[in-house]
Parts: C-alpha cells; sequence; structure tokens
C-alpha cells in the first residue's frame, strides 16, 4: 500500500510504503538521527533483528521516502498478535529536517488501515508516547487514539522517562463489556479520569480494603534466561497454554528452589524494564514470592515492572497492591471472551521518582498525571525536545 504526501511548505514529494531489507542502514540513520545513541528498541539498532522483522508476518513496517532523492524520512511499524487481535505502533519517527510536513500522520494512518481495514483482523492497538513534549501524545490523539494512563519511569532512554499509554478501537468497539463488581479502593482514580473520557463504568463500585503491605521472605530464586527451557516451561502453564496477553513471551523464568512457585517475565536491561507475565503458581502457598519475584527482576536491571491482571480479578490486584504496585492505566475492551469484552489493569512497580510537575503531557492526561503528583524526582535540567515525533 502507498500514499502520496505534499509537504506544506515545500514542493518534495512523500511516499509512504512497505520497508525492504535494503532501508535496515537507512533506516539506523534515522533512528539515530531522532534518538541518538539512547534508542532503546531493536528495531532500531540491530540490524539482524531489523532484516527479520521486515520479514516477520506479524509486523507491518511502513517508511516515507522523499520522493525527489529516495531518502528515508519517516518509520513506524505495528506489531500484531491477531489470535488476540491486539497490536501495538513502535518506532514512530520522522527526520527532523521534515518535522511539520505530516509524515508521522500519513504513516500512522498506514498502519490503522493494516489493522482495521479490509483485510485488518485487529480489534485494537495501542502505543506509548514520551512525556518530555505533547507533540508524540497529539499525533495519536489526532488520529482516534484515546488516553489510558501514565506509566511513571517507564523506560530509561538519556534518563528515566515516564511513557503515556492510548489506544485505538475498530470501529464498533467496545460493547457488551463485563461488569467487575467492585474493585480496591485505589482504582478508583483510574475509574473516574476513563469516565471523564466517555468510558463506562457505572457497574463498577470501588470499596476500600486495606491489604497489609508485604516484602519478599528474601529467598533466592532459581532464575533462568535459556529461551528453550523457559519457552517449553511456560507453555505448559495456563498462562502460557491461553495467553492472556498479547505481543510478549518470557525472556525469564523465575522458580523457589522448592518447586512450590514460580514465574515468569520479560526483561529488557537496556530499557530498564520488565513485565510480569505469571506469578501465582501457587500463592497460597507462598505469599511472600512475589516480593521475591520482583527483587530478582530489579537485580537484572527491571527497575521498573508492569503487571496487567483482569479488572474483575479483585484478589489478585489486592495481592500485588500489598507487594506495592499501583494502578496506572485502564485498557477497557481488552480481550474479548465468550462474547463478552474484558477489561485489564495496568499496574506498576517502580524504584523510579517522577516529578509529576515536569511532565508535558496534553491536557487530556492530566486525570492520570494528577495520581502521581505525590511522588517527586531530584531537580535538574528537563530533558531536550529534540526527539519529537512526527
Amino acid at each position: 500500500m502507498t500514499a502520496t504526501l505534499a509537504r506544506p511548505t515545500a514542493p518534495t514529494k512523500v511516499l509512504v510504503d512497505t520497508a525492504a531489507v535494503d532501508d535496515v542502514a537507512a533506516l539506523r540513520r534515522l533512528y539515530h538521527a531522532v534518538y541518538g545513541d539512547c534508542y532503546p528498541l531493536r528495531l532500531g539498532t540491530d540490524p539482524v533483528a531489523m532484516a527479520a522483522a521486515m520479514t516477520d508476518p506479524t509486523v507491518t513496517w511502513r517508511v516515507a521516502r522523499d520522493t525527489a532523492t529516495g531518502d528515508v524520512v519517516g518509520s513506524a511499524l505495528l506489531r500484531s498478535d491477531v489470535p488476540l487481535r491486539i497490536g501495538k505502533v513502535e518506532g514512530i519517527a520522522v527526520d527532523p529536517g521534515h518535522a511539520g510536513a505530516g509524515i508521522g500522520g500519513a504513516l500512522l494512518e498506514a498502519l490503522m488501515e493494516s489493522a482495521f481495514g479490509a483485510d485488518g483482523r485487529l480489534d485494537s492497538v495501542y502505543a506509548t508516547a514520551r512525556c518530555v513534549s505533547p507533540a508524540p501524545q497529539r499525533l495519536l490523539l489526532r488520529h482516534g487514539f484515546h488516553p489510558l494512563g501514565v506509566l511513571p519511569g517507564a523506560v530509561t532512554l538519556r534518563e528515566v522517562e515516564t511513557l503515556a499509554l492510548l489506544v485505538r478501537y475498530r470501529d464498533g468497539i467496545p460493547d457488551n463489556r463485563r461488569a467487575p463488581g467492585t474493585v480496591p479502593q485505589e482504582v478508583a482514580p483510574l475509574l473516574e479520569a476513563a469516565r471523564g473520557h466517555g468510558v463506562d463504568f457505572d457497574d463498577i463500585h470501588a470499596e476500600p480494603a486495606p491489604v497489609p503491605p508485604r516484602t519478599g521472605a528474601g529467598t533466592d530464586l532459581d532464575v533462568s534466561h535459556d529461551p528453550g527451557l523457559v519457552l517449553q516451561r511456560y507453555a505448559w502453564t495456563p498462562a502460557g497454554a491461553a495467553r492472556t496477553l498479547p505481543l510478549h513471551l518470557p525472556n525469564t523464568l523465575l522458580a523457589s528452589p522448592d518447586g512450590r512457585f514460580e514465574a515468569y517475565a520479560v526483561i529488557d536491561a537496556i530499557a530498564g524494564n520488565g513485565l510480569l507475565l505469571e506469578a501465582d503458581s501457587a500463592p497460597e502457598e507462598s505469599p511472600e514470592a512475589l516480593g521475591d519475584v520482583l527483587r530478582a527482576m530489579a537485580e537484572r536491571g527491571a527497575a521498573y515492572i508492569e503487571a496487567v491482571l483482569p479488572l474483575h480479578d479483585r484478589n489478585r490486584i489486592e495481592r500485588y497492591l500489598a507487594h506495592g504496585f499501583t494502578p496506572t492505566a485502564l485498557y477497557p475492551a481488552m480481550r474479548r471472551e465468550d462474547g463478552v469484552w474484558h477489561d485489564y489493569v495496568l499496574l506498576s512497580h517502580t524504584t523510579a521518582r517522577v516529578d509529576a510537575d515536569a511532565l508535558r503531557v496534553d491536557d487530556r492526561f492530566s486525570p492520570y498525571v494528577k495520581q502521581h503528583g505525590h511522588v517527586r524526582a531530584p531537580a535538574g535540567p528537563h530533558p531536550s525536545d529534540t526527539t519529537k515525533r512526527g
């Protein structure tokens, strides 16, 4: 699929088409021009991974070419989990010399056509945007994305940064969502913020339920990063046999020496974050094991850790809250099961200190930022705004 875009301030035209292996070197130069040497994704830095992605049927990679010179001046990609019908936009980058020409929007719409058009097989697509400037958030907002929350300290670039989380749905979604009933009081600010954006949570009630804080038992877990072992063991678990989270397979297995508890995680030490996929093998026998998992993940580079749980699973949410997680985003209608959409809540566990007042966000994210207002970071220079996307 191609599209031609005229720049408003110059006669240059831009062609949006599919990335090819021959573009790898140019794309690496583009991401370096936009992000410098701190870009955390392999799909902008690792030529082997980039070439492999371009032949991966789950990845749609679009580039924008200056038709006068042939130069690659923009890039964006969509990763799709077709069985779960969810996608993620990543790597939106526009050459600084072509900023303001609408290239980011053209790339984004090309990806949305792939996701939701006549041949699209996704129900929702999510994305994150940096909070050093409102521009990346507004690009997504202009193209049909809705705010979901703010993730404090979620990624390390030149320094620890906070990300905004957004989603766009296929037309007609969501409908017929499951009513969770009651949720912990800590989730209430997210419910109110989402209601302000038109999401119906009338059948949900937040109730206080003080949960005694827990820490780890001090157990040294057995940790494996062997891909074959981790994926084989994960496939045997209920979570692995019927995955609830899209686009993620674990690269780390954490297990208690006595075999009573296993957890599976994705750890990205370069970006300084991790995703906890499953940590409930035998919680009634190991109530402190989650604390040991968090410690082991942090020791291996995950200063920021996420968990995504069904909103109706109040007991499990409270278990994570007791170990220091904070509700930071809601994903309405994330999954459809038996004809009913299920909402999910994203919880974050972070050692970063975030100055909420210093974040540069669009006003539509303000309700989500307020819940982090009590967390302060040391004063210092603000990150440069030279790496705007789109």
